[in-house]
């Protein structure tokens, strides 16, 4: 087993952590474990564990609690005196850290004393047992531990010549802990030593006014002679043993915890020490590059003894570093005196050439922009070699001519890499959720609630960036900082693709002393042409996660391959990943800077009408060339424009896969408009959108659009959309059949209000099928033939005829007058349109009508039929009909493995069957039981079909069922 004190309390076996739940046994477990392999009292465990009012029988209950904890594995012995924890030192990391510091100190040789100190280091998570709050006199020295190592740790960095990095990296250290007299020295000798010396006597005198103002009081003694020692430059301050041949390692301070990059650490490994010396990382903001690169530096930097050079080549702000002004610092840095560097480019970047011409050096270069810059800072000297950070490829890269030119096999470079190029890129993805929450429970030190983990992963995108800033958040305040971080992510959505939209970490959360998400985007924003940052900017008003390279058309106002270009260069920059084909993905924490940039840059009406209306476009086209056969939006105009051509042609080509990636974007149109005032819009594009999701019973998703369409409609009109969008929603409630008819009727007053004869023949239809349902065929009829006659009138709604015929049909079927509804089926199949999806249904009940009439073969050949129909539309909602009732006729053929694998076909489409699935289906499955033997089976089926049946008001299929187990009794 492995124990974990430094950090919140974990014990590990076999690669898995042991729960240990109760805060009175880890505490037990804790304070045996900070005293390993000694005997701990009853008694001092006791006042451990209740320090003012301890229970009756408080050495008992310590005893079960120790019993528990051995029930877990933890190795523990009682003696006569009391308990101790029987483990090897190494198997608990306090100890371990110990062993590893002790043997850092003997340690002669700098580098490896400060390598040695920060692998130390690693091991601590936080504080140290800091879910218990274990008694600061138990843990005081502990903690001072670690402060002991830190500080040696710089010393050895300070004597190893990496003064440049702790220039940076104590600057945070002094303004947190002002008053550590060895940090503040430390601090001051780096910078001068970094020929910062002007920034060395500024940090003097920032730190002589905080003292002053806020404690009174003066810096320490020692500090005051370092400030007079730097003031003289004193030759005491250079860095002992150097002289004039000076061997730089500013390599920043390591990561404590890199993840999910092992694969990429191995390859850097093989390619800096083998012949292709030059490692380019690329990606998006955020993504970890210089975590990685840094981690890199470490690994290698026994293989190049003469130094290793650092260079960020953009400042804060994002603007680029002068690549004089690096060789300046590169030149001072090899121990060319300050006067000995000449002035312009070409005369430095000649005589860098020259000092490292002989020398084995890393150099790491940082944020590079442009590939002739980075190209000017590579080393030329044979052993030497660099690595490389950019947000965008830099194929262009070419090392110097001195450098070897060939690339390792074994790095298996992309096309990119030129065979001779002597340099391998690689892209930094971002990490997958796995990774993300392994990182993320690292750096806070103890597991989050599942919900909180999972919120936090999806909206950090993958992004070591944003996970170190909130882990950082959460250590530090613990999960009270969960409110302001997950803000927004409880809210009641308006809508599920709204939801998409709205939910996402607050970038303004993601700031963690100076790392901050936005600062990070807004450098690599700032490196697109205009039209780019235009189309990026404009892409949070699409609101869904992925979406079409169409979209850029009407954003940006130009042609499709225009817009293609432009997100391709976001693709490059990591602003927006490609997912497939001409498909992207923008993640939810990206698309959140996206709409804040737009909202400070331009009022984004413009674009977003222009968008709006091409998703109208295509959702028309989409629409009508659907073949669902449903007449609902058969009125609507399509748009003239704008016309995307090569969005058309997909459409013409595959209209239900078109639909299929496009659906959710459509949705989010559609609410966009809402929030933009446009109802009439919003209307059109629900009732375009409705045809789909009846063919693919997306029911949830087409409630909440058509009720939110229904709601702004009442309102602002128009009013014949109103009562459409009603007539729209009505079956999709799955009403019972009074509540049908009652709506129905109050459907057909609105429909008579709107001096609509279509809407009023639709409304007829519901109510017709309301009465079929309530097993009243007659008053079906009635409904049916009054719809019929609004048909017959001039000027009539002729696209609804065979829809009310199929209602009349379906009327007689269960008056059981077989003949006349095959009659009128065979009438309608003549109006349908042919392989629609309503051409499907009219096969199908004709189909089951011809099963009725023992006709099986006819009926064999409608229901193929209607199947192929619904299949060409990808509906398995509607395909489960005619399949389960093939079922039932290879029952009756006598083919009880066709029927038992049609049953399970339809079984394996539903995670969970609609009811509407589910009647038919039941049907075929108690047949195939009756028919193989097992008639208690097949009767228990019928009848728990029948008692749901009548539970739901749906008489028809209650009588219907019935009438199947009667038939079934009477053969038996």
């Amino acid at each position: 087993m492995e124990f974990r004190l430094l950090g919140p309390l974990e014990v590990w076996t076999d690669g898995a952590e042991v729960r240990i739940g109760r805060r009175q046994e880890r505490l037990v477990l804790a304070a045996l474990l900070l005293k390993a392999n000694e005997v701990i009292a009853p008694t001092e465990l006791v006042d451990l564990l209740w320090p003012h009012d301890p229970p009756t029988d408080a050495a008992g209950a310590v005893q079960v609690y120790v019993s528990r904890l051995r029930k877990t594995g933890v190795p523990i012995e009682g003696t006569r005196d009391g308990y101790r924890a029987v483990v090897e030192p190494e198997a608990v990391d306090l100890y371990r850290f110990r062993r590893m510091v002790a043997e850092a100190r003997r340690t002669i040789d700098p580098v490896e004393r400060s390598d040695k100190l920060r692998t130390a280091l690693v091991l601590w998570r936080g504080e140290p047992l800091a879910d218990l709050f274990v008694g600061t006199h138990a843990l005081a020295g502990v903690e001072e531990e670690r402060r002991a190592a830190e500080q040696d740790r710089i010393d050895a960095d300070l004597a190893a010549g990496r003064h440049h990095a702790l220039a940076d990296e104590l600057a945070a250290r002094v303004e947190a802990d002002p008053l550590r007299e060895q940090l503040v020295i430390a601090w001051m000798t780096a910078l001068y030593r970094a020929g910062r010396k002007a920034d060395a006597l500024a940090a003097y005198s920032g730190l002589a006014d905080r003292l002053a103002g806020e404690f009174g009081l003066d810096p320490a003694p020692a500090v005051r002679r370092l400030y007079l020692a730097v003031r003289r430059d004193d030759p005491a301050l250079r860095l002992p043993g150097t002289g004039g041949d000076a061997v730089p390692r500013e390599l920043p301070a390591d990561i404590s915890v890199l993840a999910g990059r092992d694969d990429l650490l191995e390859e850097a490994q093989g390619v800096l020490k083998g012949t292709a010396r030059v490692y380019c990382l690329w990606g998006a903001a955020g993504v970890g590059k210089s975590a990685a690169a840094t981690r890199i530096g470490h690994l290698v930097s026994a293989a190049f003894p003469d130094g290793q050079l650092f260079a960020r080549l953009q400042d804060v702000h994002g603007a680029p570093v002068p690549p004089q002004t690096l060789l300046g610092r590169m030149l001072r840095s090899l121990g060319v005196a300050p006067r000995a560097i000449p002035k312009s480019l070409d005369d430095r970047a000649a005589l860098f050439r020259e000092q490292t011409a002989d020398r084995r050096l890393l150099v790491v270069l940082d944020d590079a922009l442009h590939s002739p810059d980075a190209e000017l800072l590579l080393p030329t000297g044979p052993a030497s070699a660099a690595i490389i950070t950019s947000r965008r490829p830099l194929p262009d890269l070419a090392p110097p001519a001195t450098m070897p030119c060939t690339s390792p096999e074994s790095a298996t470079p992309p096309p990119t890499d030129g065979p001779t190029s002597g340099v391998v890129h690689r892209q930094v993805l971002p990490l997958d959720a796995d990774a993300s929450r392994g990182l993320l429970t690292r750096l806070v030190g103890h597991p989050l609630r599942d919900h909180a983990t999972r919120t936090l992963v999806t909206g950090c995108a993958g992004l070591p960036l944003a996970l170190r800033i909130v882990g950082a958040r959460l250590a530090l305040s613990g999960e009270d900082a969960l409110p302001t971080l997950l803000a927004g992510h409880d809210d009641p959505p308006v809508s599920a693709p709204r939801r998409r939209a709205q939910h996402g970490l607050q970038l303004d959360s993601l700031v963690a002393g100076d790392l901050a998400v936005r600062s990070s985007l807004d450098r690599t924003l700032a490196l697109l042409d205009p039209e780019g940052q235009a189309l990026f900017e404009r892409l949070s008003l699409v609101g869904v996660t992925e979406f079409p390279s169409w979209v850029a058309a009407p954003l940006l106002d130009c042609d499709e391959s225009t817009g293609l270009a432009a997100f391709e260069r976001l693709v490059e920059l990591g602003l927006v990943d490609l997912v497939s084909g001409q498909y992207y993905k923008l993640h939810d924490l990206v698309r959140s800077y996206s709409a804040a940039r737009l909202a400070v840059t331009g009022n984004p009406a413009e674009p977003r009408d222009r968008y709006l209306t091409a998703v109208h476009r295509l959702t028309a086209l989409a629409d009508s060339q659907l073949n669902h056969g449903m007449t609902l939006a058969s009125h609507l105009e399509v748009p003239a424009h704008p016309v995307l051509g090569v969005a058309e042609q997909q459409i013409a080509d595959d209209p239900t896969l078109w639909f299929g990636r496009t659906w959710q974007l459509i949705g989010t149109a559609a609410f966009t408009a809402l929030e933009s005032g446009n109802a009439e819009l919003a209307g059109k594009l629900g009732i375009r959108l409705n045809g789909y999701h009846v063919t693919q019973e997306l029911l949830e998703p087409r409630i909440e659009l058509l009720e939110a369409v229904r709601d702004a409609l009442k309102t602002a009109g128009p009013f014949e959309l109103y009562v459409r969008t009603e007539i729209a929603l009505l079956p999709a409630y799955h009403r019972s059949p009074r509540e049908l008819l009652t709506e129905g009727t109050r459907l057909l007053e609105l429909a008579v209000q709107a001096e609509s004869p279509y809407l009023q023949v639709r409304a007829l239809v519901e109510m017709s099928h309301g009465a079929r349902w309530a097993g009243e065929p007659e008053l079906a009829l009635t409904h049916s033939t009054r719809a019929l006659a609004l048909i017959d009138q001039p000027g009539g709604p002729e696209s609804m005829r065979s829809v009310v015929l199929r209602t009349l049909a379906s009327a007689y079927t269960d008056l059981h007058d077989y003949a006349a509804a095959q009659e009128w089926f065979e009438q309608i199949l003549q109006l349908s349109v042919p392989g629609s999806m309503m051409e499907g249904l009219d096969l199908a009940i004709l189909g089951e009508i011809k099963m009725e009439l023992g006709e099986l073969g006819d009926s064999e050949q409608l229901l193929r039929r209607a199947a192929a129909n619904f299949r060409s539309v990808s509906s398995y909602y509607h395909l489960a009909w005619p399949t389960a009732l093939l079922a039932r006729l290879a029952v009756r053929r006598q083919r009880a493995d066709e029927a038992a694998q049609l049953v399970a076909e339809v079984n394996s489409w539903f995670e969970t069957l609609p009811w509407s699935v589910e009647i038919h289906l039941r049907a075929a499955e108690a047949d195939l039981a009756i028919a193989t033997g097992n008639q208690e089976a097949g009767r228990e089926i019928l009848l728990a079909t029948i008692k749901k049946a009548e539970a739901r008001g749906d008489s028809q299929f209650a009588t219907a069922y019935q009438q199947i187990l009667d038939a079934h009794d009477q053969a038996d």
